[in-house]
């Protein structure tokens, strides 16, 4: 296997290619064909498809390659793949099985090969779908684990990877060009005061120090609905790990909260799903910030949230919309920029 994590996707379904990489786990293994099953391109490409053996073999019959196939879209973005390369084996956190996971050094090119849970029976979830009260509690158990496997560098294999975001993110566009995307029809009926670029630029930055001042843990950073799978027995997992990065708990708690419910039922359970959380990273051991003190910040991390959506272009239409006035709501709602004093 010349490239471990080849751009094109002919290469990638290729049985040469599939051959050289699944024999080293099965030796018995020796790819006749494949048989795309689906094909979803949005910035990354998700193909499923079949595997086909000269003989009988335990290698996998049904995969999901992830990529970026299309030349007009590809980028050098490697945080998943390492994701899964170093650390997923090591969290109890439920992730799809990985196979295969590689950059290629010379392109900076990233590849995740996993096991096609669709096939298994588990159902991926739309952005737009809501969830109510203790499906969230259920997710939030995963962040719970995620974030006390990994609290205040628990994870040696994390160090030096996975930076902080917030603040690298704040330079992605000019005030000009986040005005003018906020002011695009996404989240129109929010006030003058929320829909603010320089203040929105302004709270990603006294979010990254915040950070400075916080326990670390490793975050997933984009916690949506459409970033979930569910089991047959209806248990969550999570996916989509493009924005993994160190950071404070809250990013993760309140962005996922805040997309997930609808902004009525996240008013009237928000509070206790936050006292929940606390209580799952208690039972894994770890000392939970102080009550009040979680409140602040939970309501303190809601812009980042809003801005990862007010950024966003490669997502259909309506998904940036349902996001975005989601999140806004809850920010305003809050009134987190004053609480950030931006």
């Amino acid at each position: 296997m010349n490239n471990p994590a080849p751009d094109d996707e002919a290469v990638v379904l290729s049985p040469q290619w599939l051959t050289a990489l699944l024999s080293t786990d099965h030796s018995d293994a020796v790819v006749t064909g494949t048989d795309v099953v689906q094909r979803l391109e949005t910035v990354a490409t998700k193909v499923r498809f079949r595997v086909d053996y000269a003989q009988p073999t335990d290698a996998p019959t049904a995969l999901c390659a992830k990529g970026y196939f299309n030349p007009a879209l590809r980028r050098a973005t490697r945080a998943e793949a390492d994701f899964y390369r170093l650390v997923a084996h090591h969290l109890p956190v439920r992730t799809p099985p990985c196979v295969h996971a590689a950059v290629d050094e010379r392109t900076g090119h990233a590849l995740v090969l996993m096991r096609d849970l669709v096939a298994a029976g588990a159902n991926f979830l739309d952005p737009r779908v809501g969830y109510r009260a203790e499906q969230a509690a259920a997710t939030l158990d995963q962040l719970a684990a995620l974030h006390a496997a990994t609290w205040n560098g628990k994870l040696p294999v994390l160090d030096g990877n996975f930076p902080p975001r917030p603040v690298s993110l704040a330079k992605h566009l000019t005030v000009e060009q986040l005005q003018a995307q906020l002011e695009d029809g996404r989240a129109q009926a929010i006030s003058t005061e929320v829909h603010n670029a320089d203040r929105l630029i302004a709270a990603m930055g006294a979010i990254g120090a915040l950070a400075q001042e916080s326990a670390a843990c490793l975050v997933h950073g984009d916690l949506h609905t459409g970033n979930i799978y569910q089991l047959p027995d209806g248990s969550p997992g999570l996916i989509d790990w493009q924005v993994v990065q160190h950071g404070v708990w809250a990013l993760d708690v309140a962005y996922h909260l805040a997309t997930v419910l609808d902004p009525d039922d996240l008013a009237r359970h928000e509070r206790e799903l936050v006292e929940h959380y606390l209580d799952r990273l208690a039972a894994h051991g770890i000392t939970p910030p102080d009550r009040d003190r979680a409140w602040w910040l939970y309501r303190a991390f809601l812009p980042y949230g809003l801005f990862m959506w007010a950024i966003t272009r490669a997502v259909e239409r309506p998904i940036i919309e349902h996001l975005t006035d989601r999140l806004a709501r809850a920010v305003e709602r809050h009134r987190s920029l004053d609480l950030l004093d931006v």
